[in-house]
């Protein structure tokens, strides 16, 4: 990869959960920095990570500097935010897979699509001493909030009934809000003991649940979205690993199948989950490629 240098803002960093994510596995190590300093830049690439507004002044300064300007964006789950500046950059990076950005004709050939990643804390993760499911004492968990109105399809809703109705098959800790209620730890320590975890739309189908569950080692059980499918999106190094259900109304008779099966027939699921763990690894070592391949070519 080429030098980079990654800038952001004090409400940025301290706002956004996946930036241990962010820095390491997608661009390797790369330094962060609190503002711009002209002397420091060199040639380097600047990656500006914004999770807020866009500050399209300090695009144009890095510019005009001679550096190449590649834009993380964060935070954009309901498309709702100002992008005119995507097209003042050279590369722009984004969570939330919308077609319509990625296919724009217009800016569309400079925007790749990234993961939201796990939460600092959840991860990093070595995949080689996670727990193996035959070892975890719970067969599904979710902790989160149920309640979410605003949720994507009204998903959280239509998630609340069945995971009521799968009684002991899924522990529900149900939280007052995004990110609230419980700490890193015991989030944790509970998706780390659990086998299954089941992954209901948020404010956005993409949700960091997926993602800290994958460095986990749990095994997702998620509804069919776009950016699951999308060679765009997380399908960019073949078909997602993990269940896909039709509607939640599956879910107490897919977890009832589970349990028989990890009674009867263990190394099923060991499979399963093994499987998960090591297309999750692949995933980040590509998705890291594809970002340093695109900000080579710059």
């Amino acid at each position: 990869m080429r030098n980079i240098q990654i800038i952001s803002t004090p409400d940025t960093l301290n706002s956004a959960l996946e930036t241990w994510f962010i820095q390491n596995d997608l661009f390797a190590g790369a330094p962060y920095s609190l503002g711009l300093n002209p002397a420091l830049l060199g040639d380097s690439a600047i990656v500006y990570l914004e999770l807020n507004q866009i500050n399209v002044d300090l695009i144009r300064h890095i510019k005009s500097l001679g550096n190449k300007v590649v834009l993380y964006h964060m935070g954009g789950e309901r498309l709702d935010k100002d992008i005119s500046a995507y097209a003042e950059c050279d590369l722009v990076i984004r969570n939330y897979y919308f077609p319509s950005v990625i296919n724009s004709s217009e800016i569309g050939k400079k925007i790749l699509w990234a993961p939201n990643g796990f939460r600092t804390g959840v991860g990093p993760r070595n995949k080689t001493v996670l727990k193996k499911a035959s070892q975890r004492q719970c067969l599904s968990a979710f902790l989160g909030w149920i309640s979410n109105s605003a949720s994507y399809n009204n998903e959280r809703a239509t998630f609340a009934g069945p995971a009521a109705a799968c009684g002991e098959n899924l522990y529900v800790m149900p939280s007052n809000g995004f990110a609230g209620g419980y700490n890193v730890g015991l989030y944790s320590a509970i998706m780390e003991d659990s086998i299954f975890a089941p992954c209901p739309s948020g404010n956005n189908p993409e949700t960091i649940r997926l993602y800290d569950a994958l460095e986990m080692g749990c095994i997702p059980i998620s509804l069919s979205h776009d950016f699951l499918l999308s060679r765009d999106a997380l399908a960019m190094i073949g078909p997602v690993p993990f269940p896909l259900l039709g509607a939640w109304s599956e879910l107490p008779q897919f977890l009832d199948q589970m349990k028989l099966k990890a009674i009867n027939n263990p190394s099923e699921i060991l499979g399963l989950q093994q499987r998960c763990i090591d297309w999750w690894a692949n995933f980040k070592m590509n998705m890291q490629q594809k970002i340093t391949k695109h900000i080579d070519a710059l």
